[in-house]
């Protein structure tokens, strides 16, 4: 069977009940369901998403989950090691706290980073050693194992890696057992008290939703003391914890903080967002329509799940054209019927368009420029529509 065909048939990821990670508990409330369906590198897969929320401690988390073996299998089928786009976050932020806790001659391992690039080589002057492991191991030293690190490490780092992890306590306790006794771990995750800022609740593969609160109990339990956290970190709309091995704590015994009614608010607020959005789009389509009607072309840039949601149910007509400076996106929206280009190749459209949508609102910035530079073109006002920003240009995502 080809590719192309293999990406048509739908995967389904099993879905089961799933306890809470931070006090065991099962009393849950389901707050929001969905599905994405996404085309990863060789097969098409139906992500369902059920966010709940523990009544006994106001853990955020995906319940029922995917199943973890199928969870795995779709993680393994990702697309990685391209290069050619800007980095989604600030080396510089997270300099700042490697800094602090630097070993010149100790061992720096970071879980679930890309291939080692930039940020790498930066940060090699604090260390001796650097490793990088990968949870599905994509990466070239893929033999390399976290448990085989047994009280070796100085420091532990994983960046956005918590939310997509269905067994967390287990993570932990393996990043507790390959740090030596006093090792840091520095963990950045999306911050469920921000959600009502953003559209993180459309992050389909996040299975968990942190609090600074959760986070502290869950890694408590493992052995870990808390010794430092920020609300700068180098992504938006999360928060660092630094976290100290602690054997003393080993015996963790304390009283679960319950933070349900704020988690529960901080859900509501992240879908009254969603709902904003969804006006947003409905105004583009309604746009996009009016100009195809009148035989204009239209671009939009990035392959999103803000640009899934706005082809949800949408038929674009052949005058619209899609772009993403990611190569490995030209098969994503197959099953729209809706082919993607790389920008560089569609420097005539662009002349002749007269809408870009951009579905990547981080880098919407860094879009425009990469336009004007290579078509001499500038789109604003009412040739701009940048999806994912709120009434005063703030991006959500």
């Amino acid at each position: 069977m080809s590719q192309r065909l293999s990406k048509n048939k739908i995967n389904h990821l099993k879905t089961e009940f799933r306890l809470c990670e931070c006090c065991g508990g099962g009393d849950l409330e389901l707050m929001w369901t969905s599905k994405s369906v996404v085309v990863r590198k060789i097969n098409t897969w139906e992500f369902p998403v059920n966010i709940s929320i523990c009544r006994d401690c106001g853990f955020c988390f995906s319940s029922p989950s995917p199943n973890n073996d199928d969870l795995m299998k779709y993680h393994e089928d990702g697309n990685v090691g391209f290069k050619g786009e800007s980095l989604p976050y600030s080396i510089d932020e997270r300099l700042r706290i490697l800094n602090k806790y630097k070993v010149p001659d100790g061992i720096f391992v970071e879980i679930g980073g890309d291939d080692p690039g930039e940020f790498h080589q930066k940060c090699s002057r604090y260390f001796r050693q650097l490793i990088s492991i990968e949870v599905t191991q994509d990466l070239k030293n893929k033999s390399i194992n976290i448990n085989n690190l047994k009280q070796s490490v100085d420091v532990i780092s994983h960046y956005d890696v918590l939310e997509h992890v269905l067994d967390v306590k287990t993570f932990l306790s393996n990043c507790y057992g390959a740090l030596k006794r006093g090792g840091v771990m520095i963990c950045e995750v999306p911050n469920l008290r921000l959600y009502p800022d953003n559209l993180l609740l459309q992050e389909f593969e996040h299975v968990n939703h942190f609090t600074i609160s959760s986070l502290s109990m869950i890694a408590e339990k493992a052995g870990f003391n808390l010794i430092e956290f920020d609300d700068i970190c180098s992504r938006p709309y999360g928060f660092v914890a630094i976290f100290r091995k602690d054997e003393a704590n080993k015996d963790y015994n304390k009283k679960i903080i319950n933070e349900f009614s704020e988690a529960r608010e901080s859900v509501i607020g992240g879908l009254k967002q969603i709902d904003i959005n969804n006006i947003q789009l409905l105004s583009v389509r309604k746009k996009i329509s009016q100009l195809t009607k009148d035989n204009k072309k239209i671009i939009l840039w990035g392959v999103t799940d803000l640009l899934r949601s706005l082809l949800n149910d949408y038929k674009i007509s052949d005058q619209v054209m899609v772009v993403d400076s990611d190569p490995r996106r030209k098969d994503d929206l197959i099953m729209y019927g809706v082919k993607v280009g790389q920008p560089i190749k569609y420097i005539n459209e662009f002349l002749n368009s007269d809408l870009l949508v951009i579905c990547a609102p981080r880098y919407s910035s860094e879009i425009l420029t990469w336009v004007k530079s290579n078509t001499g073109k500038i789109f604003k006002d009412e040739s701009l529509s940048v999806i994912g920003v709120n009434s005063s240009g703030k991006t959500l995502r």
